[in-house]
């Protein structure tokens, strides 16, 4: 079959190694293309800053609101809506290289940061509480959510529905299950599961 399509970059995101057209990624590759200069503008007029990498594919959306920096490494996909939410000004989402982002939902005050070759399902990632548990948890100034940094190595799978909560590392290789709640740092190469989640097996070669 003639590659008709020839003049698009192919992808590069371990996905898609095989031989073939791609159109599904090349529509991507040119929707984020077109949405590069509407995310420069916002920043411009200070709205969000984004950073997205090369090759980067966009099959659902991603909005990004706050006014911290969001980073997009090298081959990315976005396959669902992401929203990538900051707020304060010194906060980074950072997202490394070949990952697969699939509806998920970031709040970040500190630092959030995603290692290479990751699978994020439709999850939830807060390095904050958004309020205290004191009794006047409305009263910001007297009363500020506890926060603390997030930290997802290479090559981990967060299944759909899970939630990672702040100050947690998780390490690489390893698996979060379906609708687990990770309030504690998980070993590399663990699969865990649970609410709260706990190891429940390692990682298989």
């Amino acid at each position: 079959m003639i590659d008709f399509l020839f003049f698009l970059p192919k992808p590069q995101h371990p996905q898609y190694q095989k031989n073939g057209i791609h159109l599904r990624w090349r529509i991507g590759w040119l929707k984020g293309m077109l949405f590069r200069p509407w995310w420069l503008m916002r920043e411009m007029f200070g709205g969000s800053r984004l950073r997205i990498g090369k090759r980067f594919c966009l099959q659902g959306s991603l909005k990004a609101r706050g006014p911290g920096l969001v980073i997009i490494g090298d081959d990315c996909i976005v396959g669902d809506a992401a929203t990538p939410f900051t707020h304060s000004p010194t906060a980074v989402i950072r997202i490394g290289k070949n990952c697969f982002i699939n509806g998920t939902r970031w709040g970040c005050t500190t630092q959030i940061e995603i290692g290479d070759s990751c699978i994020i399902a439709d999850v939830r990632i807060f390095d904050t509480d958004f309020h205290s548990i004191k009794r006047n948890r409305n009263t910001l100034h007297a009363s500020p959510p506890a926060s603390a940094p997030v930290k997802i190595e290479n090559n981990v799978w967060l299944a759909a529905g899970a939630a990672v909560l702040k100050g947690v590392t998780i390490g690489e290789n390893s698996v979060i299950g379906f609708g687990s709640v990770v309030n504690r740092s998980i070993p590399p190469n663990t699969v865990a599961a649970g609410n709260p989640a706990v190891p429940v097996g390692d990682v298989p070669l």
